[in-house]
């Protein structure tokens, strides 16, 4: 990436439950209700030269920064690569060549890095945790209620950009992640860098800090006062990274073995299988936000199947069709058992379920009219197209596939991995058709 340590990269950018039983047919109706139609017109696209070969539209450009205190001042940060969690699983054949990361976890070490050590800086997340003994964090979910503000809302309400949507907290278990507030210690060099997360649970509202500053935990002195006078947690360890610069921002990461692999995924095309390179987190729709509560912060709209994106990430002419085909031949009370299963029906699946691990810059959830927030399927990859090789953004098609004998081989060899088979399987009723949602993605094709 040249910079980012990987050469062969196209792109240079430099700012608990499956889903539940419902029959095929119910589920068709229920989201086969809304097209693409006026999602390609969007105002405000900005184009900076030499920052990616595709422009951003503002709504994309606004949702990539976030807020951090800095020496009692607040510091805007620009994200760009997704989020990396530093604890994997055995490889796992069912899901082919996935490198399977687990749940973002508090009070667990990294045993992998997203980068050498030296460009690795800490950072805080502040969660706020004074509320009864039965519910602590009660102020973390709901701050208005407890008459504070947060740089970033809790997953209950929307997922901060390129943060995970749960984390696990010993002692709760799985959880949305709580909203916080972010602290570091210096700007980093305004460089794109990793910085490893940990948590501190502050403890008394008095020193939970404005969204303005200097008031409250607002640099890493106030901090270490805090905890030294028990109105704050002491830190805690986690196995998660994020990847940001402090603006004004230059790119020079480097990247490890590890996140090089994290950030390849294979893809179908005309018979073949790729590889693809994943770099940008994913996008869906800007949502009004409350400013009294939340900040600056852009709040994204949960992804859905079913919904067109009111906003795009970039000009319509650098968005393309991205299909993910979801197994879908279960029995009639649940359709969808091959997708979170697939070595109970003796097939492969080129990314896991949501239950077993999150793929690089996927959303870990979906939202499913008449069914709610459900964890993401295992599904495949399809594109029409290479793209000319750059770096775009692409927008899921979800394709149920509903008979075993048209789902892929990984290797290629069979079943729907082509536009054109995937238009035979539709038109022989072995795949639904494309359902819209309002989710995309970002990457090349090599």
């Amino acid at each position: 990436m040249a910079a980012r340590g990987n050469t062969s990269m196209r792109r240079k950018k430099s700012v608990t439950a499956g889903i539940f039983g419902l029959g095929l047919g119910l589920f068709l109706t229920l989201i086969l209700v809304s097209s693409f139609a006026g999602a390609s017109s969007v105002l405000g696209i900005v184009a900076n030269p030499g920052l990616g070969p595709a422009p951003e539209t503002n709504a994309l450009e606004n949702a990539e920064l976030m807020p951090a205190f800095l020496n009692d001042h607040v510091v805007p940060t620009v994200y760009e690569q997704g989020y990396f969690v530093g604890t994997f699983q055995h490889h796992n054949s069912t899901f082919g060549m996935e490198p399977l990361q687990v749940v973002p976890s508090v009070g667990v070490a990294p045993n992998r890095m997203p980068s050498g050590p030296n460009g690795i800086d800490p950072m805080w997340v502040l969660v706020p945790w004074w509320g009864p003994s039965s519910a602590p964090y009660a102020p973390a979910y709901d701050p208005a209620k407890y008459g504070i503000q947060e740089q970033c809302a809790p997953a209950t309400v929307a997922v901060c950009f390129d943060h995970p949507p749960t984390i696990n907290v010993p002692g709760l278990g799985v959880v949305p992640l709580p909203g916080h507030d972010h602290l570091i210690s210096n700007n980093g060099g305004h460089t794109d860098e990793w910085w490893h997360v940990y948590v501190v649970l502050v403890l008394k509202a008095a020193d939970w800090p404005n969204l303005s500053g200097p008031n409250g935990i607002t640099s890493v002195a106030k901090l270490e006062y805090a905890q030294n006078h028990s109105a704050a947690s002491p830190s805690l360890n986690t196995n998660l990274f994020l990847d940001f610069a402090v603006l004004p921002e230059t790119y020079q990461v480097s990247e490890s073995k590890i996140l090089e692999a994290q950030e390849m995924m294979p893809t179908f095309w005309n018979g073949q299988v790729l590889n693809t390179v994943y770099e940008q987190g994913y996008f869906t729709s800007p949502i009004n936000y409350n400013s009294k509560v939340y900040g600056m912060e852009p709040l994204m709209a949960a992804p859905a199947v079913g919904v067109a994106a009111k906003q795009l990430p970039t000009s319509s002419s650098n968005v393309f069709p991205f299909y993910v085909l979801v197994p879908w031949w279960g029995p009639v009370s649940a359709p969808y058992a091959p997708a979170y299963d697939p070595a109970s029906y003796g097939i492969q699946e080129m990314c896991a379920p949501a239950t077993i691990a999150v793929c690089w810059d996927h959303p870990a959830t979906i939202n499913v009219p008449g069914l709610g927030t459900v964890p993401l399927p295992g599904h495949d990859h399809l594109v029409g197209t290479v793209a000319g090789h750059r770096d775009v953004w692409w927008n899921v098609v979800v394709v149920l596939v509903l008979n075993s004998t048209v789902w892929p081989s990984l290797d290629g060899s069979s079943g729907i991995t082509s536009v054109n088979g995937l238009l035979v399987a539709q038109e022989l009723g072995a795949a639904s058709e494309g359902l819209p949602t309002n989710i995309y993605l970002n990457f090349a094709v090599e």
